[in-house]
């Protein structure tokens, strides 16, 4: 099951990456989805504490407590206990390799409401979100709750076009099936290396 989540995610990442590159392929979809911008200074403050859980310092600090609190309940091996932590920069490093190489253009200047960092595609906020909140609560339907309205509030800001935050979702959906799919193959092959010794 891991591998065809791991598939679809990052596999469904791919061709929208390519059309990522060519603005004028996606152009018609991003323009014709429109969401509300904030309307008041008090709206515009809470889209930006909702899109703050997808940052990396809230990230970093929310995963390394989950890893914190795994050394205090259990006896698992120091390399498992730091996995959530290396499978978020993992991450991180594959995703800003992706976006620049994709080198996509944020929405226009104008219309923003939210600073931001680096290219267009995929959504950073909008796959550590998902990604962290996986990590840190073991719960798919948090993660997809926490990419959804992290992925909605980049889309009211106005700092991404709406297949940035898919392909964000889709890189997030993917990568954490991905890693659990790579660590039980090394298992594996480690077992195996141990019985043919």
């Amino acid at each position: 099951m891991s591998r065809c989540r791991a598939a679809a995610g990052l596999l469904g990442a791919v061709p929208l990456s390519v059309a990522a590159r060519h603005e004028r392929v996606l152009a018609a979809l991003d323009r014709g989805i429109r969401v509300p911008a904030p309307r008041t200074g008090l709206s515009r403050r809470a889209w930006l504490a909702v899109t703050a859980l997808g940052s990396r310092p809230v990230a970093c600090t929310a995963t390394a407590a989950r890893c914190l609190r795994l050394s205090g309940r259990t006896r698992r091996s120091a390399a498992d206990r730091r996995l959530p932590l290396a499978v978020l920069a993992a991450a991180d490093v594959t995703r800003t390799a992706m976006c620049r190489a994709v080198g996509r253009r944020r929405p226009p200047q104008a219309g923003r409401f939210a600073p931001f960092h680096g290219a267009s595609y995929p959504s950073r906020h909008t796959a550590t979100a998902l990604l962290a909140t996986g990590l840190v609560t073991g719960s798919r339907t948090a993660a997809y709750g926490a990419g959804c309205a992290v992925g909605l509030s980049r889309l009211v800001l106005r700092v991404h076009w709406p297949t940035d935050v898919l392909g964000g979702w889709l890189f997030g959906y993917g990568w954490p099936a991905a890693a659990r799919a790579a660590r039980t193959a090394a298992a594996r092959a480690t077992d195996a290396g141990d019985r043919g010794a």
